[in-house]
């Protein structure tokens, strides 16, 4: 058989961590919150930048409270929800996903572009000041939850529920099934925290929710905040022990809250550091050495949650990892599109193909969920990305430039 990206060798591959792993029969809002809630109700689940917090059990009643509401007001219509790293826009996304409503999540920038066709906009307190001067009238959460709240019951698993909005306000619908698959994909991968985890990623981008998804899902606490010296602030605060940011912006963290990073040292179990293409292996050094702990690369894409990510056992800091759980990666020919049939080691470079669980159920074809599973982008059931890699001998992927 011939070597591809996928095949990793057994004797590298991290010890005890599944390849691949199977979806439960749930929602994300019954495997992350309602499954939580009842076996460990008084823990606590979300903890806001100022320290508020919710515990699993008055997350779980909030949610269902804030669903029922807006299944009230919305009947099933179209929502746009836009929020930044916050407990309160955390909330909203659960609630929004709960209340069995097809979900934009909207930059603050494009909420004007797709809230005209939506019965219901909500917006968490950091990002209502743009909408309001963009003249859309939104919903928080305490509009939600003061409202009279009808019962929802469960939600459509395979379907289209929850879209990221891009650049060209086109969206990426994905189901609660290839959610949740995201998200424990990627736990499975790096391993339960065991401690708090801190995400700085806003809640309208697929970063931001893969986190979420994917520290609620191991029963851990999710700390959510500003990026920074809030971040950092919380890490000591709450004695996270992971943190979900940027490559970039952990760096310069590094450079200008030096005595805050000192501080950490040892501290985390791993930082988890997103990068949108190749990246300078310099400054990944910098944060591990700098925060004494794993600094793990990740890269994927909004139809796809994580794919390539490091693990703590073992990393090479050049490389961006290895194609993680349930991600299954074939290199194809960068102008024909063939697939590549010769050793990888031999292969100069190559254009990425993936097919997870976590795939997205199509894009948006003019209004509202789509109708067609997907498009001209994917090829015999892989999507075809625009990443071009080469790998060593050892199975490591290394982002080349475009």
């Amino acid at each position: 058989m011939p070597k591809t990206i996928a095949i990793t060798p057994s004797w590298y591959w991290p010890q005890g961590v599944p390849r691949v792993l199977g979806v439960p029969p749930f929602d994300v809002v019954e495997y992350c919150v309602g499954r939580n809630a009842r076996h460990r109700p008084n823990d606590a689940a979300l903890v806001g930048q100022d320290g508020s917090r919710f515990d699993w059990a008055g997350l779980d009643e909030t949610v269902k409270a804030a669903a029922g509401s807006l299944r009230a007001r919305t009947q099933g219509g179209p929502i746009t929800l836009c929020a930044g790293p916050s407990l309160e826009g955390a909330i909203l996304v659960l609630s929004a996903l709960a209340s069995g409503s097809p979900v934009r999540l909207a930059h603050p920038q494009h909420v004007p572009n797709v809230a005209p066709g939506s019965i219901a906009v909500l917006a968490d307190a950091t990002c209502k000041a743009t909408a309001a001067a963009a003249g859309v009238e939104v919903l928080g959460l305490g509009e939600l939850t003061q409202a009279g709240a009808t019962a929802v019951g469960p939600v459509q698993r395979d379907v289209a529920a929850l879209a990221y909005v891009g650049s060209d306000g086109r969206g990426v619908w994905h189901s609660h099934r290839s959610l949740l698959a995201a998200g424990l994909s990627f736990g499975a991968f790096l391993g339960n925290p065991g401690r708090p985890a801190v995400s700085t990623e806003p809640l309208w981008g697929w970063h931001g929710v893969c986190a979420m998804v994917t520290v609620l899902a191991s029963g851990s606490t999710l700390v959510l905040g500003d990026p920074g010296e809030a971040a950092l602030e919380s890490v000591g605060r709450e004695g996270a022990g992971a943190l979900f940011a940027p490559l970039d912006a952990v760096a310069d963290w590094t450079r200008d809250a030096k005595l805050q990073v000192k501080h950490l040292r040892g501290a985390l179990n791993q930082i988890v550091l997103w990068t949108e293409g190749a990246f300078d292996p310099d400054k990944r050094r910098r944060v591990g050495k700098m925060f004494e702990c794993p600094a793990l690369t990740a890269w994927g894409l909004a139809e796809t949650g994580a794919v390539f990510v490091s693990h703590p056992s073992w990393y090479v800091d050049e490389s961006v990892g290895i194609p993680m759980t349930n991600a299954h990666v074939v290199p194809v020919e960068p102008r024909t599109g063939a697939a590549i049939v010769s050793l990888w080691e031999l292969v100069e470079s190559a254009r990425v193909t993936v097919y997870t669980p976590a795939l997205c159920v199509g894009y948006d074809q003019g209004s509202g969920p789509p109708n067609a599973a997907r498009d001209e982008r994917f090829q015999e059931g892989r999507l075809v990305t625009g990443l071009i890699a080469s790998s060593d001998a050892n199975g490591m992927i290394y982002l080349l430039p475009d």
